[in-house]
C-alpha cells in the first residue's frame, strides 16, 4: 500500500467542513450557554475563582487540561466554548488529514468527516469541555499514523508518523484510559497477526504512546484513590458494576437523545434517526471491498477492527448507554463507509454517474436534516435546564447562599459551581462528606440542600423550606436551608451536636 500526496482541493474541503462543524455546533449550544454537570467537573479542577467539584474515579484530566489556559485566563463561559469550538474543530482536521492520504479515493476522507460532524450528538458537544470527541479525533488519527507508519521507511521524515500515533495515543489516554485501553488492544493485535506489521519502532511508539497516556491516571490513583485496584473498583461501582450483558437495545434507543440513558426504560425511537444507523454496515462492507481491491485492504478492514473494539465496554459491559459513548466507533466506521459510498457512485455506468451522485447528495442533505431536528431540540432542552441553573443560583444569593458556601443535593454540582459554592454530597457516586462532617459544614459556612419534585431526607427535615417555582413555571426547584447557618440570619439557633456517621 502507498500513500498519495494531498490535494489542496481535498485539504480545502476537509477545513471547510470542520470549520461548519465548529460554527453550527456554537451556534446550536449558544456560546452563553451555563455549564453543565460533567462540564462543571472537568472545568472546575483548574478555577481559581470556585471550589473544584469531586473529581470521581472513572475520569481523566485530560479535559481540564485542555481547559485550563482559558479558565486560568478568564471565567468567561463564551470564550471558552469558543475556545473550545475551536479545539474541536483543529482536532477533527487533524484526525482526518492523514486519511487523505491513506483512502483510495481521498475525497473519502471529507466526506466521512462530513458524516461524524453531521451527527446530532457530536454537534451538541462541539464546544463543550467532555471528553468524547477529542477521543474519537485521537483514534482516528492514531489508525491512520498506524497504517501510514506500516508503510514509510524509519528513516528521515519516515519517523515523523511514529511520533504522530504515540501523540495520538497519549492524548487519547489522556481523554479517556479506559476506552484507550481498547484502542491499543487492537492495534497491537492488528500488529501481531499482519507479519508485515511487526516492527519494532511500531511496537515502541505504540507502547510509549499508551504509556504517557496512562501515567497520569495510574499515578493519580495512588495519589487520591489509593492504588490502582482501588480506583478500578470504584470506577466499576460508579458505572453500576461491570459484567457482560448486551445493549444493542438500549444503545439504539438513544440515537435521537436523551444524553444519558440510565436506567433505560420504555423510550420510544423515532425511525428517521435510525436509518444512518442501518446504512453504516452495507456502506462499510462495500467501502472495505473498495479497499482491497485498490490494494489498500487494511485502510478499509483496520477502522472497523478498532471501532468494534471501542465498542466493547458499551455493548458488553454496561447495562446502559449515552449517545456519545460511541462517537469514537462512529467517526472510524464512517471512512470505510465514506469509501464504499463513493465507490457506489463511480461504480454505475457514466450516464448514471451524475444520478447517483444527485442520491447520495440527497441521502446526505436528509441525513443532515434528520440530526439537525433532533440536535436543535436536545440544545433547546438543555439550554433551558442551564438556565434553570442560574434561577437557582441567584435565588440562593437573594436568601443569603452567597461565597463560601455549600451545597448539597439533586443538581448541586453545577448549580454550586455557577454560585459559587462548593458542592457536598453524604452518599452516591459522588459522596464526599459523611452526614456529620456535612452538618459541621453548616454551621461555619452558608449552606442550602436542592430538591426537585420530592421531598427532603430525613436528616433535612427540620430544615427551612423555600420554593423556586415562581421564577421557573414548570419546575419544582425547592431550596432548604438549615435554620442554624450563617444564611439563615442571625444565628440564634444552635448548631446542633451529631455524632459521627449519623
Amino acid at each position: 500500500m502507498e500513500t498519495q500526496r494531498h490535494s489542496w482541493p481535498v485539504a480545502a474541503t476537509l477545513g471547510a467542513v470542520c470549520l461548519g462543524y465548529a460554527v453550527v455546533g456554537l451556534v446550536a449550544i449558544q456560546p452563553a450557554t451555563l455549564l453543565g454537570w460533567d462540564e462543571v467537573v472537568y472545568v472546575s479542577q483548574y478555577d481559581p475563582r470556585r471550589p473544584a467539584a469531586y473529581f470521581s474515579a472513572p475520569r481523566a484530566r485530560g479535559v481540564s487540561l485542555l481547559a485550563a489556559p482559558i479558565v486560568l485566563a478568564t471565567g468567561s463561559v463564551v470564550a471558552l466554548r469558543c475556545f473550545l469550538a475551536l479545539a474541536a474543530a483543529l482536532a477533527m482536521f487533524a484526525a482526518f488529514w492523514p486519511w487523505a492520504r491513506l483512502l483510495p479515493t481521498p475525497w473519502a476522507a471529507p466526506l466521512a468527516a462530513l458524516g461524524y460532524a453531521g451527527l446530532w450528538v457530536s454537534l451538541f458537544y462541539t464546544a463543550a469541555a467532555m471528553p468524547n470527541h477529542y477521543l474519537a479525533m485521537a483514534a482516528v488519527a492514531a489508525v491512520g499514523w498506524f497504517l501510514v507508519a506500516t508503510r514509510v521507511p524509519v528513516t528521515g521524515r519516515g519517523v515523523r508518523p511514529l511520533l504522530w500515533l504515540a501523540v495520538a495515543l497519549a492524548l487519547a489516554g489522556l481523554t479517556r484510559p479506559s476506552d484507550t485501553f481498547w484502542l491499543g488492544v487492537a492495534l497491537l493485535t492488528a500488529m501481531a497477526i499482519v507479519p508485515a506489521w511487526r516492527q519494532t519502532s511500531l511496537a515502541v511508539a505504540l507502547c510509549c504512546g499508551l504509556a504517557a497516556g496512562a501515567v497520569p491516571w495510574v499515578v493519580e490513583s495512588y495519589l487520591a484513590f489509593g492504588g490502582l485496584g482501588q480506583r478500578l473498583e470504584r470506577a466499576s461501582e460508579i458505572q453500576g458494576g461491570t459484567g457482560l450483558t448486551f445493549s444493542l437495545r438500549q444503545v439504539a434507543s438513544t440515537l435521537d437523545g436523551p444524553l444519558l440513558c440510565r436506567p433505560c426504560v420504555s423510550g420510544e425511537l423515532h425511525w428517521p434517526a435510525l436509518l444512518w444507523w442501518l446504512a453504516l454496515p452495507p456502506l462499510a462492507a462495500v467501502g472495505v471491498v473498495r479497499a482491497g481491491r485498490a490494494g489498500r485492504a487494511a485502510v478499509g478492514w483496520l477502522p472497523l477492527a478498532v471501532a468494534a473494539s471501542l465498542a466493547v465496554t458499551y455493548l458488553f459491559l454496561i447495562d446502559y448507554s449515552a449517545p456519545r459513548f460511541l462517537l469514537p466507533t462512529y467517526a472510524l466506521l464512517f471512512l470505510p463507509t465514506a469509501l464504499g459510498a463513493l465507490a457506489l457512485v463511480r461504480a454505475g455506468r457514466p450516464r448514471a454517474r451524475p444520478v447517483l451522485a444527485v442520491a447520495l447528495a440527497v441521502g446526505v442533505t436528509g441525513h443532515l436534516a434528520i440530526q439537525g431536528v433532533i440536535l436543535w431540540h436536545w440544545a433547546d432542552t438543555h439550554i433551558g435546564i442551564r438556565r434553570s441553573y442560574a434561577t437557582v443560583a441567584a435565588f440562593l444569593a437573594d436568601k443569603g447562599v452567597r461565597p463560601p458556601c455549600v451545597l448539597t443535593g439533586a443538581e448541586a454540582i453545577p448549580i454550586a459551581y455557577h454560585a459559587g459554592c462548593m458542592s457536598a454530597a453524604p452518599a452516591g457516586h459522588n459522596a464526599t462528606h459523611t452526614h456529620a462532617q456535612l452538618r459541621a459544614l453548616t454551621c461555619r459556612r452558608p449552606a442550602a440542600l436542592l430538591t426537585e419534585g420530592e421531598a427532603p431526607p430525613q436528616w433535612a427535615q427540620d430544615w427551612d423550606n423555600y420554593t423556586v417555582s415562581d421564577r421557573m413555571p414548570g419546575k419544582d426547584w425547592r431550596v432548604h436551608i438549615p435554620p442554624w447557618t450563617p444564611a439563615a440570619g442571625d444565628g440564634s439557633t444552635p448548631c446542633p451536636v451529631t455524632e459521627p456517621g449519623s
